[in-house]
């Protein structure tokens, strides 16, 4: 076996920078980027923009997750669609109405994917008094889909070389922004930007904190187990995000097969999957989420069935949920991040540190492709 550890290679040095990256990203949303997360607000606040399409491929299109929780529930008609599907599958025959007051956010990295590129053309194939408002989001702005959009906003790191870490958490943050402003929460005073900055700052203080993540690895994995075949990843609401990432993680690091899942969908047949060997993960960043989860918890342990259940919240438990978790299937990990539109950040560090440390365990260089690469650039 390769003792990967002996030294740092490119996908934990990358999870690693994530604050760095994440910093540099904050500091253009408050700085150069301010006027286009201002101008897409003003678009819909002026009745010109009444629905948006956030779409993209892999992790791009799993950020859309953020918004689209964030503005359903603020009246802001929003869809999701994957890049690919849009282009080949849902993209209107008949041009003429069919993106009438519509924005499109078009999500990619690179900027350059293939399916991105494709279904730029389509877009822009449309008369004008009929094409929608199209905003790019991307690290590359000499890229196509920079060049072919009306808006852009750019994460602003450093190139990114191994499996998405700070690409995802950096468009979560931009995702984040550009919602709130939008609902009128951003821009319009300090505490909102104070409330970030204070929230970079603890994603810092865990990601430098080796110790720290040495006892995540130990007390987690030691329990949970290391050498996982199948992972159900379970969630409510806005972390939701973190688990669809997740299990693309897992089969992107781990080289094993995962399966994301509200835990309300989940109900209606996966649960018939369900053994003493099943390995899950739970996560709970919500309130009112919790609670629905506290339920399916104590229904899993004591009258369904399950192996080890490892459930990731920032919520504290009253007397119910600490009997519940004395059962030992259950592992739980506190994170102290309180918004749970910005807790996917940190629930998806925690997982992919963990998937790090597993992908070491089996002797696989944690964050290298396989079979697949960075940039699809093709179809």
């Amino acid at each position: 076996m390769v003792f990967w550890g002996l030294c740092m290679n490119n996908f934990l040095e990358e999870l690693k920078s994530q604050p760095d990256a994440l910093k540099d990203t904050f500091n253009y949303i408050v700085g150069e980027g301010k006027p286009q997360f201002l101008k897409i607000r003003d678009f819909i606040k002026k009745g010109g923009i009444t629905k948006l399409i956030f779409t993209g491929m892999g992790s791009s299109f799993v950020s859309s997750y953020l918004p689209y929780y964030i503005l359903n529930q603020y009246g802001i008609a929003v869809e999701i669609r994957e890049a690919g599907e849009f282009l080949f599958n849902t993209f209107p025959n008949v041009k003429q109405n069919c993106f009438k007051d519509t924005g499109i956010i078009i999500i990619s990295q690179s900027g350059k994917s293939g399916e991105i590129r494709e279904l730029l053309r389509k877009i822009n194939e449309i008369e004008l008094n009929d094409k929608p408002l199209t905003i790019g989001i991307t690290n590359n702005p000499d890229s196509y889909l920079a060049y072919m959009t009306e808006l852009q906003i750019f994460m602003n790191f450093d190139e990114e070389v191994s499996v998405t870490s700070k690409s995802y958490v950096c468009t979560l943050l931009l995702l984040y922004v550009m919602a709130k402003t939008i609902i009128g929460e951003f821009f319009t005073n300090e505490t909102e930007i104070q409330n970030v900055e204070a929230f970079l700052g603890e994603v810092r203080s865990f990601l430098q904190d080796q110790k720290q993540i040495n006892k995540l690895w130990k007390e987690i994995l030691s329990s949970f187990g290391y050498d996982i075949d199948f992972l159900e990843i379970l969630s409510r609401g806005p972390s939701l995000t973190s688990a669809h990432q997740a299990a693309l993680n897992f089969k992107e690091i781990v080289k094993s097969y995962s399966e994301a899942s509200s835990i309300s969908t989940f109900r209606h047949g996966g649960i018939e999957c369900l053994k003493e060997s099943t390995k899950l993960i739970i996560l709970s960043s919500d309130k009112e989420d919790f609670a629905f989860n506290i339920q399916f918890i104590d229904k899993l342990v004591n009258k369904w069935a399950c192996g080890k259940i490892l459930h990731i919240t920032n919520q504290e438990f009253d007397e119910k949920a600490k009997k519940i978790h004395d059962d030992p299937k259950i592992i739980t990990y506190k994170h102290k991040i309180e918004d749970p539109h910005l807790a996917p950040i940190m629930e998806i560090i925690i997982l992919q540190l963990l998937f790090y440390k597993m992908a070491e365990k089996k002797g696989i260089e944690p964050g290298v492709f396989k079979y697949s690469q960075k940039i699809t650039d093709d179809l």
